[in-house]
């Protein structure tokens, strides 16, 4: 499959949150309590608009060669875990269109940001993963990411 990923400028601010509306749409089933209106919330907006301009941060786009958006990736370089002798980047949210999953297309976004990172000086990247999404931690696993924590939640 022909794809390029090239850099999200502001006139792909409606394209990214209609990805990112996809992708919260397909996490409900992983979290009940996922507020899928978020993406196009004012705090939604704000977070899209911060992430184009941020230099810290990079949006990325990945289209055929039809240029048909496949789907988008969202990655910060600032240091997640202060309290660590590491710097640690994070990959903050992607999505791939489902009929174009396991062709390459997250393995290259995801070789694109880590090339980004490490150019940014980041020693390790970070990305959080839903339990019950077996298919998002077998990907993550596969691209290099290893279990090194869980997260609880508890109810109260």
């Amino acid at each position: 499959m022909e794809f390029t990923i090239r850099q999200a400028t502001e006139k792909d601010f409606s394209l990214i949150q209609a990805l990112n509306a996809a992708l919260f749409a397909e996490d409900q089933a992983n979290d009940v309590t996922l507020d899928t209106h978020w993406p196009m919330s004012v705090e939604g907006i704000e977070y899209y608009m911060k992430s184009l301009m941020d230099p810290e941060k990079i949006v990325l786009i990945v289209e055929d060669s039809q240029k048909k958006p496949l789907g988008y990736l969202i990655a910060s370089s600032a240091n997640k875990w202060r309290y660590r002798k590491v710097k640690t980047g994070e990959l903050e949210n992607m999505y791939i269109i489902p009929n174009v999953r396991r062709h390459g297309v997250g393995r290259a976004l995801v070789d694109h940001m880590k090339t980004w990172m490490k150019e940014k000086k980041v020693d390790r990247a970070y990305v959080s993963a839903f339990v019950r999404n077996s298919k998002a931690l077998a990907f993550y696993q596969a691209t290099g990411f290893t279990l090194w924590e869980s997260g609880f939640e508890s109810i109260l």
